[in-house]
Formats: structure tokens, sequence, C-alpha cells
């Protein structure tokens, strides 16, 4: 009881402060802080992707635990998601990391998963526009990656099973 009306509150308003003046700045990412609801919202933007994480500091903050949760996690697998969650907790819980050093570890993390990751030839995004998908389907010849929907469609509309870049046979 003494810690959630005595020293939560001030763990809490400089952790959220710490984060407001937070002078590195991030490519990609943008990160703001709600101190009325004690959350943290990060946002990673490339291209046409964008994904949220919202970082919870709990009313009994530092005893209670700090709650990671997300509604936009375009281009990335429930796995993975939760994998770069738990890692996030941890560190949060665990390893007495600030929120801004856990973000840090998050954007690491999307990054290389997007690094070298080459637009689909056939939309030209990275991220497909209804399934959220990666380009996955490589040409054996060109080496280049297309989204699974978008060779369906190129294969259905052309009636033919070639590369749509370097007309190979797929």
């Amino acid at each position: 009881m003494f810690t959630t009306k005595y020293a939560s509150p001030l763990l809490s308003a400089q952790e959220l402060l710490d984060v407001q003046t937070a002078t590195q700045t991030y490519e990609n990412m943008t990160v703001k802080a709600r101190s009325t609801t004690r959350e943290v919202v990060a946002t990673y933007s490339m291209q046409d992707l964008t994904m949220d994480l919202t970082v919870r500091i709990p009313a009994n903050h530092p005893l209670g635990i700090i709650a990671v949760d997300s509604e936009k996690k375009v281009g990335v697998g429930t796995t993975q998601w939760r994998n770069w969650t738990l890692q996030l907790t941890t560190f949060l819980r665990n390893q007495n990391g600030s929120i801004m050093d856990g973000l840090t570890l998050w954007k690491r993390n999307v990054d290389k998963r997007f690094e070298g990751v080459d637009d689909c030839m056939i939309c030209f995004s990275v991220i497909h526009g209804s399934n959220c998908s990666l380009p996955k389907l490589q040409c054996k010849t060109c080496k280049k990656r297309y989204h699974s929907a978008c060779l369906y469609k190129w294969f259905n509309t052309s009636n033919q099973s070639t590369c749509p870049l370097c007309r190979s046979p797929f």
C-alpha cells in the first residue's frame, strides 16, 4: 500500500518524463508518453507499414508487471510478435531497463526483420495490401521475391506460370 500511494506515482512520473525528454531520435520510430494513462506508445513506420506498441505502467510500479501489447502488428507473425513482447517485458521487469532502452531493443528487432526485404516486383510494396504478408516466393533465376497472392493473380491473368520479371518458368 505504501509503494502504491507514495513511491509509484513518483517513479511512474519519472519514467514518463524520461520518455518525453529523450533526446535520441529514431529513424522510422516515434515515441509518445501519455502521463494521464501511464502509457508509452511507440509507432514504427516504414513505407506503407505501421506498427504500434503500447507499454502500460501499472499503478503499483515497480512492483507490478508492465503490460506490453499492440493492436497493429503488420508484416509479423503472431509467434514472432509474442517473442518480441516477451523479450521486452522480460527486459523491463528483470533487467531494470528503462522503457526507452526496451523500445530501442524492440526497434532493433523490427529493423532486423525488415532489413534486406525487397519490394514485390508485381505490387511494388514490401507488405501486401490485403493479407499483410512479406514477399516470400523466390524466382530461381533472377532471385526476386513475390507475395504469393500477387503471383497467383499474375499466373491467372497472364495464363502463364513464368516469372513476371525475367520470364523464366516458375
